[in-house]
C-alpha cells in the first residue's frame, strides 16, 4: 500500500511580528515538544528473541494474482533465487505527478504482468522478458478521474480493474477486450479481492460491494461509519473460510458473511498511544488485513497490530505497531515495515516483539523524507524498498542486514514475487523485473 498525504484541510498559520527581531526570525524561549503525531519507536520485548522461531520453506509462487498475493494476503515464505540481477525494464506509461499517483502494485497470473497507468492505460507484459503483449485505455467520462490509477485482480482470464472514477472493468487477461463494467457511482481507490465467482469492491465512503465476477451484477452491499479525516490509499479485503474481512477507513475491521454480506462480528482498531494525538492522527485501517491459520492479523494507523479469531472476533493480543504496510505472517512469525522506517519482529503466539531494526542506518541520508515499503519474505530473506530508490534485505530471525542496492527507480508501492522473479513498480510508470542471471 502507498504512503500517500492525508485528505485533510490543511490549517493556515497567519504571520505574526513579535515572531521577527531585527528583520530575523526571533528565538522563543521554552522547551521544544514534538507534537507531529507519531508513535514513539518501538523496541523488543523482554525475553521474546527466546521464543522458538520458525518459518516455513520457501516454495514457489507462480501466480500473484491480487493485492497482498492472494485473497487471504497469506503468501507465506516466497522462492527466490540467493542472488538476482536485474533483468529487463519496461515504461508502462504515465505516473505520479501533480495530483496523479500510481496507487497499486501489479499483478501476475498466467505468465503474464498487469499494470495501470495515470492515464487509465492497462498494459500487460510478458512476465519473464517485459515484452508488452497488449495495451489498452479505460474510457472516463472525466480525464481527471484517471489521475489516481486503478488497483487490480485477475482470476482465470478476467482482469478486474477498480477505478477512482467509480468504475469496475473487467477485461480479458489474454487480449484486453471487455467482458462488463459497472459504475458504483463512488470514489474506488482499494484494489479488489476475487474468490470464486465473487468480487468484493471497497468504496472511499466505507461501503463495500459484492459483484458477480462473471457478469458484474450486484450481489450485496455493506456500509461502514464515514470518517472525516482519511487516508488517500485505501486496503484490500480478505476473503477466506466463506468469510469477507473488510478494513474501513474509520478504523473498523468487519468480519461479514461472504455469499450474503451478513454480519458475523466486527471491532474498532484504535489505540491511545503515547506522542499520538487521537484527534489529529487518522485512525483507518491502510494496511490489508491478513487471515492465517482461523486467525486475523489487522493493523491500524494508529490502533496498533491485533490478533483475532475468525470466527468470532475474540481479540488474542496487541502489539502497539503504527503501519500502513501488510503484515506479512510467516510460521511463528510476523513481520512489519512501521512509519518511523523500522521493521520489526513479532512473535505471533502474544505479539511480543522479537527485534526492530532501523531500515535507514548505514544508508545515505535522504533529501527529503524517506518512505518504507514492504515486507516481502522471499528466498530466505525480507525486502524492503524506499521512496528513494533503495531496496535492503534483512535476515528474518535476527534482523540482521544482508545487502542494500540502489534500484535507480523512487517506489512507494511494495514488490511482489512470482515464479522465482522479483518485480518492483516505480512512481515514474517503470516496471523493473530482478531474476536470476542466465
Amino acid at each position: 500500500m502507498k504512503h500517500l498525504p492525508l485528505l485533510c484541510a490543511a490549517l493556515a498559520l497567519a504571520s505574526c511580528s513579535s515572531l521577527w527581531k531585527d528583520g530575523k526570525p526571533a528565538k522563543l524561549q521554552g522547551v521544544r515538544i514534538d507534537v507531529t503525531g507519531v508513535a514513539t519507536t518501538l523496541a523488543p520485548t523482554p525475553g521474546a528473541e527466546l521464543e522458538e522461531f520458525r518459518i516455513p520453506e520457501p516454495r514457489n509462487t507462480v501466480n500473484w494474482s491480487q493485492a497482498g498475493g492472494n485473497s487471504m494476503h497469506y503468501p507465506q515464505h516466497v522462492a527466490l533465487p540467493e542472488k538476482v540481477v536485474r533483468a529487463w525494464t519496461h515504461d508502462i506509461g504515465s505516473g505520479d505527478g501533480k495530483g496523479a499517483a500510481i496507487m497499486h502494485s501489479p499483478v501476475i497470473n498466467g505468465g503474464r504482468l498487469f499494470a495501470v497507468d495515470t492515464d487509465a492505460r492497462v498494459t500487460a507484459l510478458d512476465a519473464k522478458t517485459g515484452k508488452e503483449l497488449w495495451r489498452i485505455s479505460l474510457p472516463f467520462k472525466e480525464k481527471e478521474q484517471a489521475k489516481l490509477s486503478g488497483g487490480l485482480a485477475v482470476s482465470g482470464n478476467l482482469l478486474f480493474i477498480t477505478t477512482a472514477g467509480g468504475e469496475v472493468f473487467a477485461l480479458t487477461a489474454d487480449g484486453g477486450k471487455k467482458v462488463w463494467n459497472i459504475d458504483l457511482a463512488v470514489p474506488l481507490r482499494a484494489a479488489p479481492t476475487v474468490q470464486g465467482e465473487k468480487l468484493f469492491v471497497m468504496s472511499h465512503d466505507n461501503r463495500t460491494f459484492a459483484l458477480s465476477a462473471l457478469d458484474g451484477s450486484l450481489q450485496w452491499t455493506h456500509s461502514g461509519m464515514d470518517e472525516g479525516l482519511n487516508v488517500l490509499a485505501a486496503s484490500a479485503p480478505a476473503a477466506a473460510n466463506g468469510a469477507l474481512i473488510t478494513p474501513y477507513s474509520s478504523g473498523e475491521l468487519y468480519v461479514l458473511r461472504a455469499t450474503d454480506g451478513r454480519y458475523i462480528w466486527h471491532d474498532a482498531l484504535t489505540s491511545a498511544f503515547m506522542g499520538v494525538d487521537p484527534d489529529s492522527t487518522p485512525t483507518g485501517i491502510a494496511a490489508p488485513p491478513v487471515v492465517a491459520d482461523g486467525l486475523i492479523y489487522a493493523a491500524g494507523l494508529n490502533g496498533g497490530l491485533s490478533a483475532y479469531a475468525l470466527t468470532n472476533g475474540q481479540r488474542f493480543w496487541k502489539a502497539d505497531v503504527q503501519t500502513s504496510q501488510m503484515p506479512w505472517v510467516a510460521g511463528y512469525q510476523i513481520f512489519v515495515v512501521t512509519e518511523k522506517g523500522e521493521m520489526a519482529a513479532i512473535n505471533r503466539r502474544d505479539g511480543a516483539i522479537r527485534w526492530v531494526k532501523s531500515l535507514n542506518d548505514d544508508l545515505p541520508k535522504p533529501t527529503a523524507k524517506r518512505l518504507w515499503v514492504g515486507p516481502l519474505l522471499a528466498g530466505g530473506r525480507l525486502i524492503a524498498a524506499s521512496s528513494d530508490g533503495l531496496a535492503v534485505s534483512l535476515e528474518p530471525e535476527t534482523g540482521k542486514r544482508l545487502a542494500a542496492t540502489d534500484l535507480d527507480v523512487r517506489t512507494t508501492l511494495p514488490p511482489i514475487v512470482a515464479d522465482g522473479a522479483l518485480y518492483f513498480l516505480s512512481d515514474d510508470g517503470k516496471v523493473v523485473c530482478f531474476r536470476a542471471a542466465e
